[in-house]
């Protein structure tokens, strides 16, 4: 008997393992000031960010599924956008930008203004 619970809990942990494997996408932010992000003007386009003051532009692919979210909140792009326009006006504010490494998309943007 208890060579096969043994057995069953090594099982699962073997297919536990699996299933994390296959969920994981590795990804990369990039945190880059407000004013270095141009934002997609839809739910499928393109967002460009620039690293530092020497780097140039990157651009990269948005899909209807990519997350846009304020102090945690997501919201539509339209009213991320209002948020952003309104940061860009003073300094400092820095706008996180994740990218599926797999896919070479955007998967979520997002700020945190407090």
């Amino acid at each position: 008997m208890k060579t096969m619970k043994t057995a069953l809990i090594s099982l699962l942990l073997v297919m536990s393992a699996s299933a994390m494997a296959q969920d994981y996408a590795p990804t990369r932010t990039y945190e880059v000031l407000v004013q270095s992000v141009r934002l997609p003007s839809g739910p499928s386009g393109t967002i460009t960010v620039k690293e530092c003051d020497d780097c140039d532009y990157e651009t990269y692919r948005v899909t209807a599924q990519t997350v846009y979210a304020v102090n945690g909140k997501p919201m539509r792009l339209s009213d991320f956008r209002k948020v952003i326009d309104d940061l860009r006006l003073g300094s400092g504010h820095v706008v996180n930008v994740r990218r599926d490494l797999q896919t070479d998309t955007i998967v979520k943007v997002f700020i945190y203004t407090q």
